[in-house]
């Protein structure tokens, strides 16, 4: 008579929707907050301008899709993370994602900032840049803090810190 052993692994992984709270202290956490305030504040800029000539009009919107389409992201990133989400999706390769999302972040922000500094007739434009560069900035740190956690380990989750 033959024995067969069936040996199980242990799931470690956290239900769905539990809260991760150490996360919002971590670094990436808080950068994500002040992404997203600062996307907020460089859309509520261009919006508020008075004087958006025809010439410009389609420069205009392109600023106004950056902010808004990353602070969305940004925010969906950071609820991922947060309800531990991440865990339950393990075919993406997160830090990975956060990289490639923060690069091409990077590069609109460039782009839709000097298309809002180019055209800053008022001083709402010019905020609407200045914010714009300070996304730029804040976007390419999280580049740089996503690919040093995807070269440290490829799996990696998000944030150091796992509930």
């Amino acid at each position: 008579m033959a024995t067969t052993t069936v040996t199980t692994s242990e799931d470690r992984t956290p239900a769905t929707f539990t809260l991760n709270k150490a996360y919002p202290k971590t670094v990436p956490a808080i950068l994500k907050v002040v992404q997203a305030i600062c996307s907020l504040i460089a859309y509520l800029c261009a919006a508020c301008a008075p004087w958006w000539t025809s010439r410009s009009i389609s420069g205009y919107r392109f600023f106004e899709w950056v902010c808004q389409w990353h602070m969305w992201s940004v925010i969906i990133l950071y609820l991922l993370v947060l309800l531990n989400v991440h865990h339950r999706l393990r075919c993406i390769d997160w830090s990975l994602t956060e990289f490639i999302h923060y690069v091409f972040a990077s590069i609109f922000f460039f782009i839709g900032s000097i298309i809002a500094a180019a055209f800053s007739t008022n001083g709402a434009l010019t905020a609407a840049a200045i914010f714009g560069f300070m996304c730029l900035f804040l976007y390419a740190a999280g580049a740089y803090l996503a690919f040093k956690s995807w070269r440290s380990n490829p799996q990696a989750e998000p944030a150091a810190v796992n509930a």
